[in-house]
């Protein structure tokens, strides 16, 4: 039993569940049966220590040379990578794919909106953000500031230099998803795996979309698996282990989830909802890994 020796940390809704499910098949990689721990980011999971996190998740590791953690909102905590630094050390390597980042927020409206989450229009929430994820620090209430998080998860010049205090830029590879990992999947994987240091021969299916836009088939069943009450205490009572329940709310939720395709927007508004958010941390992000992004 051994803990990570990578981590594939974001960015949220940038194709890390298709990556995670390719990378699951090679024999001398080692995944958690459930993709996002969470274990560095939510404060009460974090505070369950080290050695719960390794007999949790990381138990069933056998020879494999590669261990993972897939959590992309790893990327956007800022208290994040001094944990990794503290907890695993100095060596470990990190996947980040980079989506443009209006095209990442748009999709984690969406997210938020299929979730009950949210229930205003895209533009508005982009405006009041600011203001609620203060409101959601003051209130101690992670998961809102989460889900609430549209722009703020696209700034990853931000983020990336966060990291970048504890950890060489040698130790992360950068993948632009539109580039990368939709127009040249099978050449990206080599790359990947060849960072990873491990065999890089491809005998397996790499045609993964995993968590494509969706809406609930029952939103009444939505509500109830977001309720606290009586029924979670029981539950916890019923199933103690933290893994598992995690594993029946992710399938629960596929079941419920139907395929559909989202309006797409304006390329006027687009371009607006760029230069207003984005483009100033874009060009930082730019200098720091050597790459134009082209978005």
């Amino acid at each position: 039993m051994s803990l990570p020796n990578f981590m594939c940390i974001g960015a949220a809704k940038s194709g890390t569940t298709s990556l995670y499910d390719i990378l699951k098949q090679h024999s001398d990689v080692f995944l958690p049966s459930f993709k996002e721990p969470h274990f560095f980011d939510i404060p009460s999971v974090y505070q369950n220590g080290i050695e719960w996190y390794k007999k949790t998740y990381f138990q069933s590791v056998k020879n494999e040379k590669c261990i993972g953690d897939f959590t992309p909102s790893y990327l956007f905590d800022p208290q994040v990578p001094e944990r990794i630094y503290k907890q695993l050390g100095k060596n470990i390597k990190f996947l980040v794919i980079l989506r443009n980042p209006v095209d990442r927020a748009y999709s984690h409206y969406l997210h938020s909106l299929r979730d009950e989450c949210e229930y205003l229009d895209f533009i508005s929430v982009l405006k009041i953000e600011k203001e609620r994820l203060d409101k959601y620090a003051k209130e101690s209430d992670y998961l809102s500031y989460l889900q609430h998080s549209y722009f703020h998860q696209g700034l990853y010049g931000e983020m990336v230099e966060r990291y970048l205090k504890f950890f060489p830029l040698k130790q992360f590879l950068f993948i632009h998803f539109e580039e990368d990992l939709l127009r040249n999947k099978r050449q990206t994987i080599i790359k990947i795996l060849d960072f990873l240091e491990v065999d890089s021969k491809i005998s397996s299916k790499i045609d993964f979309k995993s968590n494509p836009a969706s809406k609930s088939r029952s939103k009444k069943l939505k509500k109830i698996m977001q309720k606290t009450g009586w029924w979670r205490v029981l539950l916890k009572t019923l199933i103690p282990s933290l893994k598992i329940r995690q594993i029946i709310k992710n399938k629960l939720q596929r079941l419920n989830n139907r395929k559909f395709t989202p309006k797409s927007i304006q390329k006027e508004i687009r371009v607006g909802i760029y230069k207003y958010y984005f483009s100033e941390d874009i060009k930082k992000l730019e200098r720091i890994i050597c790459r134009k992004m082209n978005w």
